[in-house]
């Protein structure tokens, strides 16, 4: 399986700035010169190994890894679990017709891209479908996982007196402040929306499907992810401002009794609002228009 994963990989990668809400997505899409080459060798496979458990494997691979793509290019699309199934289920619809018909290039432009496209168009509004609507190709995001070091000192936590437990909302595809923070001997969790690292402490999910139960937290940390996109929204996207201020309230609330929640960036439109009897709010300007807070919730 390493071998067709390096091509899937290969292969998107060949496409990583081709815009997928392009009208005539099927002719700006390239066919990485190895992909079919490696696609027949599994196709030959599949007719003595295990079809299903290799199209399993292939699909749920496929899927996230395109996953990862999506977000480079934004990194505030959201896609839930209905729509990652949705996702799988192109995939799997792919694959069986390759098996069909055994006519990989075919079924790429003619089924695979253009079922990819009435996909994603589903996730963007209207407004935003039309302006892409003629740009073949889109720009992508250079993101670079934080260090655990530099998320502590800019949040300035202070790790030697953090209460206990402690979840990471966003904690990145290497999780590296929860895996730190459990090297310190911290009961630490964290979830992302993509993970490329298994332990029993992390959960690949969203936080709008991330469960938050009241007075359940010690320590709640989300640096530029959760509050930043809260931020999106109030500043670019109404449509969603509403769920996200439904769940910044279940997140205060899942803080303990003197538990805190470190973030940034800042929400000074939001926190005025927080009751001060209950919660205390308190920020600092780490550099220009970057400003973190500290919310501690007092009863």
């Amino acid at each position: 399986m390493q071998s067709i994963e390096n091509s899937i990989k290969r292969q998107l990668d060949v496409n990583k700035s081709k815009n997928l809400l392009f009208v005539n997505v099927e002719q700006i899409m390239d066919i990485e010169p190895g992909f079919p080459v490696a696609l027949e060798e599994l196709l030959d496979s599949t007719l003595s190994d295990k079809p299903e458990s290799i199209s399993s494997e292939i699909v749920s691979f496929a899927a996230q890894s395109l996953l990862k793509n999506l977000y480079s290019v934004n990194q505030y699309l959201r896609i839930s679990n209905q729509k990652v199934e949705e996702l799988e289920k192109i995939y799997l619809q792919t694959w069986r017709t390759m098996i069909r018909t055994k006519n990989i290039q075919t079924v790429l432009r003619e089924h695979h891209y253009p079922e990819l496209s009435r996909w994603l168009a589903t996730l963007y509004p209207k407004e935003f479908r039309k302006r892409l609507r003629f740009s073949p190709v889109v720009g992508n995001l250079v993101c670079e996982e934080y260090s655990d070091q530099l998320q502590i000192e800019l949040l300035q936590i202070d790790v030697t007196h953090m209460k206990q437990p402690v979840i990471d909302i966003g904690c990145g595809s290497q999780a590296n402040l929860v895996r730190k923070l459990r090297l310190l001997g911290i009961e630490a969790y964290g979830f992302d929306r993509y993970l490329e690292v298994q332990e029993s402490y992390l959960t690949q999910m969203d936080w709008f499907e991330y469960p938050f139960e009241p007075a359940s937290w010690g320590t709640i940390i989300s640096n530029m992810a959760f509050t930043n996109h809260l931020r999106h929204a109030h500043l670019h996207d109404a449509s969603q401002l509403e769920q996200y201020l439904l769940k910044m309230r279940d997140i205060i609330e899942s803080l303990a009794i003197s538990g805190r929640f470190y973030y940034a960036p800042s929400l000074p439109f939001i926190e005025n609002w927080f009751a001060p009897e209950r919660y205390k709010v308190e920020q600092e300007q780490i550099i220009g228009e970057l400003f973190v807070s500290t919310v501690t919730k007092i009863s």
